[in-house]
């Protein structure tokens, strides 16, 4: 599976096609509903433009995941990382679901992180109604953990399970 996937910079002119992927009900389900298409532009553009100047230091991994062989975009993976940790986000094409796709970027992504030094643990979040990310996660290393005490999360809202995978 790993040599069947491409991985690199998420780039502007590959937002289009990242839209016509994503941008369906399936992949939106558990995150807030179907963006726009002009809310999905502004969203990756700020992405790719990464953290605001000045602010906390950050650093914004966006990748794009295409097929090898046919060069297809099938999804994209993101990364914040800040203070010790990064926090991993996810989104596939429903075409490829249940293929092994968002294991092997998954665990990537885990790999890729561990070249920065001061990130120490991948972090994860889901409502708890979201069973395939959960399961994903889970087949990926991660943990559940309770969801108290935790460390400043960005992605986490009250209710979601949380998940860690230490990256040393």
């Amino acid at each position: 599976m790993k040599d069947a996937l491409r991985y690199a910079p998420l780039v502007v002119d590959e937002i289009d096609e990242l839209a016509e992927i994503l941008c369906n009900e399936p992949v939106y389900r558990h995150i807030g509903g179907v963006p726009s298409l002009a809310d999905f532009e502004l969203h990756h553009r700020r992405a790719l433009n990464g953290p605001r100047p000045g602010g906390a230091p950050e650093v914004w991994v966006n990748i794009a995941v295409r097929h090898a062989v046919s060069g297809k975009l099938v999804g994209r993976l993101e990364a914040t990382a800040h203070a010790d940790l990064a926090e991993a986000a996810f989104l596939y094409d429903p075409a490829v679901w249940g293929k092994g796709y968002a294991t092997s970027g998954l665990n990537w992504l885990k790999d890729y992180l561990r070249r920065y030094d001061t990130v120490r643990t991948l972090w994860g979040t889901t409502v708890p109604q979201n069973h395939r990310s959960a399961a994903l996660m889970r087949r990926c290393g991660f943990v559940e953990v309770p969801a108290v005490d935790l460390p400043e999360l960005y992605s986490y809202d009250a209710g979601d399970l949380v998940f860690r995978c230490d990256l040393t």
